[in-house]
């Protein structure tokens, strides 16, 4: 009796299994009809295969109860005792977990995540979305490890693929430099970055490209500054936003070495007294 038990419990859960890789596959073929968005049928199929999942869950936990005698869905009594059970321990888990789905679905039907976005969650998580569940979504930092965040935690949401993001990038100078010298450099940097990055920039208005890249002036000359701080920014498509970051940077540090320009830095001078007459 008892093997037969074991028996049936290990077939319970192999059909579930199988059965959830079934849900899976359906899903995955379905999204390949529909006309959405690549990211957003990510997400839908994510939201859907964690339904699935905590769905087939408790049906195969109800399966196991019965199949060893624990709770019978048949015997009304049984089921009572059984549901009693299960709303005492629903009902200590219930704020958070209630809290974490409705919090999941709008974030979902809002499109504030998607999966493949790269966003920052709390001001302190950072990552490429890799998966958005019922309860919570799962992230893939740079060093690739998986941080899982309960959805009710999320607070705030910073997201960097959002159709076209603002390239601002400051460097500091020294007073000591000629303005219209450093201005000059960084203006032959724009015409390169708008030479290399033409077919990315965002938006174009009739002949002229609004996000190009151009001198945004002089932005900082506070007296405790170690510099004038001077600004360039462009408008690129989002999914080009960190390389074009990266690349905006070394294009300034090639041409200030080229115009022989000194970028600003902390100084310190050390003043020695010497009392002792001689």
């Amino acid at each position: 009796m008892i093997l037969a038990r074991i028996v049936n419990s290990v077939i319970i859960i192999l059909c579930a299994y199988i059965l959830l890789k079934i849900i899976q596959y359906f899903v995955k073929k379905i999204f390949e009809f529909t006309r959405f968005d690549v990211r957003y049928e990510n997400t839908l199929s994510s939201l859907l295969c964690s339904m699935a999942y905590y769905i087939i869950f408790i049906l195969a936990i109800i399966l196991l109860l019965k199949e060893f005698k624990i709770v019978d869905v048949t015997k009304f009594s049984t089921l009572v005792t059984g549901a009693s059970i299960v709303g005492l321990i629903a009902g200590v888990a219930s704020q958070s977990i209630l809290k974490d789905i409705f919090n999941g679905f709008f974030i979902i039907f809002e499109k504030q995540l998607q999966v493949g976005d790269f966003v920052i969650l709390n001001e302190e998580f950072r990552g490429t979305v890799e998966e958005i569940g019922l309860r919570s979504t799962s992230l893939r930092d740079w060093d690739l490890r998986r941080i899982t965040i309960p959805n009710g935690n999320i607070s705030s949401i910073r997201n960097y693929s959002k159709t076209k993001m603002r390239v601002v990038v400051s460097v500091r100078v020294s007073y000591e430099e000629d303005p219209l010298k450093v201005i000059n450099a960084l203006e032959e940097v724009c015409q390169v970055l708008n030479e290399r990055h033409k077919e990315i920039l965002c938006i174009k208005k009739g002949k002229e490209s609004i996000g190009s890249f151009k001198v945004y002036g002089v932005t900082d000359i506070e007296e405790e500054c170690i510099g004038a701080k001077y600004t360039i920014t462009g408008v690129v498509q989002s999914q080009k936003y960190f390389s074009v970051l990266k690349d905006t940077k070394l294009q300034i540090l090639i041409m200030f070495r080229e115009k022989d320009i000194s970028i600003a830095y902390p100084t310190h001078i050390n003043v020695l007294r010497n009392d002792r007459k001689n």
